[in-house]
């Protein structure tokens, strides 16, 4: 939105030059509400020597000859349309990629956020909901582009962190529409965090205003979407099932861009006929590429927890040979081993030996079957001690009294 489509800029530009209210009530009755219409409303340009065509115009709006200080006004308030007017024709055809963003006048933004706070009287849009001026005028330069862009989470900033965390200006070197290289500064804000889910619910609500607000879809529409995604995370998993994670609702709103994108290349602005991404969002958001990325994913078998692969595995087993696995009566579960299945040698278990120390420390079985090749006690099996239950001295199993 340029200046001189706005009537919120018309209307207070109006009012700083000098005119009264019951004047510029004059013309917006007569359907001149903003810049653009006014500078084409009469055959006449600033400069030209014959001022008739302005004059009678005036005389037709107000419905009487104007006084002196009213023509003063009506001429300054013309010729800044008018240079307006042409300052965004210029702009628009000597656009280019490189081109930063123009950014919404103050007026026009103070507006759009009031006429959104009436007709979204269900929502407090402040603090947190209040979406901030670089996340508008992102929304503003999609809209202007006429191709839709993925917005991410972490930019959909609020007007209290910008505020509060400031903005810094990215300097870049770009190419003009006569291919002369410039310097060209662009305002970006710092992300905000998404690590928990009402952070993502504020940044997404956030984002849903901002589009309303550029008039690339309903709030109401979006806000179902948001909705969709958060329900698909407090939902509880089937068993054997892990619950949707952050991650899958993120590359599950990514994909709805991709066809949101697809189902518009015509065209995202509005028409006659409404927004063009109003009539097809309900049906990309029940596409069975979106839903696929919510669906709870199976537990992986290596996430279990090893006791439990180890009852199941043994669950056909006499009780007997368990005791015999297991090494009697608990004895042969390592304990350095975070409760681990460990296989004790036959002669050792003959011994009431354990797999490790009251320390949780792994104890060699080569060492006391007197097998083990490494001296000292640096062994990688285990500790060079004695595996006798209540003993754990420095000789070998087969040596010590108390199992014998």
């Amino acid at each position: 939105m340029s200046f001189g489509d706005s009537e919120a800029v018309f209307k207070q530009r109006a009012g700083e030059i000098g005119l009264e209210t019951d004047i510029v009530e004059c013309l917006t009755n007569e359907g001149i509400k903003t810049m653009a219409l006014f500078a084409f409303s009469c055959n006449f340009s600033p400069g030209s020597p014959d001022e008739k065509p302005f004059t009678d115009l005036i005389r037709k709006l107000l419905k009487r000859d104007p006084s002196t200080l009213e023509l003063s006004c009506m001429r300054r308030l013309f010729n800044e349309s008018y240079a307006n007017v042409a300052s965004d024709i210029k702009a628009r055809t000597e656009a280019t990629d490189e081109t930063p963003a123009r950014r919404l006048a103050p007026a026009e933004r103070a507006s759009r956020l009031k006429d959104q706070q009436l007709r979204l009287a269900g929502i407090s849009i402040t603090g947190q909901y209040e979406p901030g001026d670089t996340l508008i005028d992102r929304c503003i330069s999609i809209y202007d582009s006429d191709r839709l862009q993925y917005v991410e989470w972490s930019s959909a900033v609020s007007r209290e962190h910008e505020l509060l965390s400031g903005t810094k200006k990215d300097a870049s070197l770009t190419f003009d529409a006569s291919g002369s290289l410039k310097m060209a500064k662009q305002q970006k804000a710092e992300p905000c965090s998404t690590g928990s889910e009402i952070q993502v619910r504020y940044c997404l609500v956030r984002r849903a205003l901002a589009f309303d607000q550029s008039n690339l879809l309903d709030f109401k529409l979006m806000e179902t979407w948001t909705e969709k995604l958060l329900q698909s995370r407090l939902e509880e998993p089937s068993p054997g099932f892990a619950r949707t994670t952050m991650k899958q609702l993120e590359l599950a709103d990514r994909k709805l861009f991709c066809i949101l994108a697809e189902k518009t290349r015509e065209g995202i602005k509005c028409t006659i006929t409404g927004r063009p991404l109003d009539a097809v969002l309900k049906e990309c958001t029940e596409s069975s590429e979106v839903l696929s990325l919510l669906q709870s994913r199976p537990v992986s078998v290596s996430t279990q927890p090893e006791r439990t692969r180890e009852t199941s595995s043994n669950a056909g087993e006499p009780p007997v040979k368990k005791l015999r696995r297991e090494g009697g009566k608990g004895k042969g579960k390592s304990k350095g081993n975070n409760g681990a299945f460990v296989r004790i040698p036959h002669d050792l278990l003959k011994l009431s030996c354990v797999a490790a120390t009251p320390k949780n420390h792994r104890i060699c079985f080569s060492y006391n079957l007197k097998k083990c090749e490494v001296n000292g006690q640096k062994c990688p099996k285990g500790l060079h001690v004695c595996a006798v239950q209540g003993c754990f001295r420095a000789h070998p199993a087969l040596d010590c009294q108390k199992g014998s």
